[in-house]
């Protein structure tokens, strides 16, 4: 009996490493699967290890907007931006899509531009844009940088080129 049960355990270990390598050799792919990560039901939680799995240890996230007509931004570390994962925020659920993308490749780098559609667990909806920044290393894509601006207006000001593949 405990031979099956191994059997299994590496059975579906290598099945899961598997997916992760597929995942981590095609851009678009990498980029999808940080809002299935995120997109997640009232009372669970976001798998946080396995988002920073993405991302090289010194990726930067920050957010652009607007306040009071004044241009804003708020950058944060993977630590920091892994803590406000954990915030009752997305604890109380959160649904994000991507909604078409641009992708430019060079020598091991990569731009994506993609707009998004999410709505949180008090049916606020937004629109907006992400840019992703990669680098292909150690046999496989990182992302080395992720920064996003929510759409003034329902996503009407959002170009037609980033909202469909």
């Amino acid at each position: 009996m405990k031979r099956i049960v191994l059997f299994l355990i590496v059975i579906c270990a290598t099945q899961a490493q598997a997916q992760d390598k597929k995942i981590f050799q095609n851009i678009e792919s990498i980029v999808n699967e940080t809002q299935k990560i995120i997109t997640v039901e009232k009372g669970s939680k976001i798998d946080t290890a396995y988002f920073k799995t993405l991302f090289l240890p010194t990726a930067h996230f920050t957010v652009v907007g607007k306040e009071n007509g004044q241009s804003l931004h708020e950058t944060m570390d993977l630590k920091t931006f892994l803590e406000t994962l954990t915030d009752e925020y997305y604890s109380n659920g959160y649904y994000e899509t991507g909604k078409g993308h641009i992708i430019e490749q060079y020598n091991g780098i990569a731009q994506v531009i993609q707009s998004f559609y999410g709505e949180d667990s008090e049916g606020e909806k937004a629109w907006g844009v992400n840019s992703y920044q990669l680098v292909y290393t150690d046999n496989r894509w990182w992302i080395a940088n992720m920064v996003w601006a929510i759409s003034d207006n329902d996503g009407k000001d959002i170009p037609k080129k980033y909202l469909k593949n």
